[in-house]
Formats: C-alpha cells, structure tokens, sequence
C-alpha cells in the first residue's frame, strides 16, 4: 500500500483534529492481497491516533461466529464502529478519492455528529424504516466520495441506517449482480438504483421512496 506524504499529512491533520471520542475498526480478513492492504490501512490510522482501536479478526471462510451475529456477507471487510454502532461497512481498500471520504466519516462517528444541514437532517428524518444503502465506489472516480459521504453521514445521523460502500475493482462478482456499469452507483434497499451524483436531500428524500412498504401504506 503507497500513500503520498499529502495524503499522510491530509488523514493526520484530519484525525487528530477532528476525532473526539474513541472508535473501533473491526476487520474481518482472509489471506488475499485486498485483506494485507486492509490490514495496512487500518494499522497506519491507528498510527495516527490512539482513539482509532483495532479488532482484526479472521473471517474463517464466513464461519467467523461474530461475522455471521453481524450479518455480513462479504470480505474482506472494515467496519467502523462504537459502543452498539456498527453501521458503517468498507468492502475494500478505501484509497484513492476515496481517503478524504472516509477520514470523514471516522471524524463524523467520533463525534456522533455530522455536518448535515437542518434540511437534509429533515429529509433524513423522512426515513421511518431500517434502510440499507450500498454505494459502489471507485477509488478512481472523484465524483464517488460526495455520494459515499451522504452514506456515512446518514448511517451516523439515524439509527434506521446501515452503510455499506463497495469497492467495485475489490468485488467485481458483486458490482456485476448489481449491475454496476458506472460508479458512484447506489441501491438503496436493494429495490432502487441509482447511478450518478445527487445532493443530500435528494439521496435522502430517494432513500425513504425506496422502501416499498413505506410507499404501499402512503399509497394504499
């Protein structure tokens, strides 16, 4: 794994500023190149500061007994987490565009607080059921991190949320089942697709249309 000194100083300057309380990365990792680089990762931001705790586990072909309490399904896999929190999910290696993203979203989980406007926060809040986004990324594409940090950052914000962001070059079998032709490319509960960039209220306000059930009893 190579990381520029500006990306060193960028994800220094960005946790030991930003961070308030401590996190865990809990990685789940097998024996393949993506989980060495993972591993890397996450020991190089528990370099940086000691509010960022490790719990590297072997993902033992899936029969791991906390990665199936967890409800994963694939690996290798980082999840950010606090206390009960473990809604944000990094399936790969997030390098590239993608570094400044998630520092964000460590900063964000940190301090259980966002920077969300109050009108994005009124669009989440429109969320009245569990909901899951998946977001393939690129760690190539610039326009990827916007979209991965409205995942983060409403993982954080609602506990009805779960975050998964999704390497596409890491998990080409998964990006091809969700046919993913082009990134940032989001489903959102496994029911609506989109692909491009968007806003927050708008990723928001799709977000809460994207649960059938919600829409039957509006509509029903």
């Amino acid at each position: 794994m190579f990381l520029s000194d500006t990306d060193k100083a960028m994800l220094h300057r960005a946790l030991t500023q930003g961070m308030k309380d401590d996190i865990n990365l809990i990685l789940f990792l097998d024996d393949t190149s993506v989980s060495k680089e993972l591993l890397e990762f996450a020991e190089l931001l528990a370099g940086i500061t000691p509010k960022i705790k490790l719990d590297v586990q072997k993902v033992d072909d899936g029969k791991n007994q906390r990665f199936k309490d967890l409800r994963l399904e694939h690996w290798p896999v980082m999840i950010l987490s606090r206390d009960d929190f473990f809604r944000i999910r990094y399936y790969g290696v997030p390098l590239g565009y993608e570094l400044a993203a998630i520092a964000d979203g460590l900063v964000d989980l940190s301090n259980m607080r966002t920077p969300l406007s109050p009108k994005a926060k009124a669009a989440l809040a429109t969320v009245r059921r569990k909901a899951n986004i998946k977001v393939f990324v690129s760690v190539t594409c610039p326009y990827c991190p916007a979209v991965a940090r409205h995942a983060y950052r409403a993982a954080v914000e609602s506990p009805r949320v779960t975050a998964e962001i999704i390497d596409t070059q890491a998990f080409p079998g998964l990006a091809a089942r969700h046919s993913v032709m082009g990134t940032p490319k989001v489903v959102l509960n496994d029911n609506l697709d989109i692909t491009g960039a968007m806003g927050d209220v708008e990723f928001f306000e799709k977000l809460r249309d994207s649960d059938h059930s919600l829409i039957d009893s509006i509509y029903g």
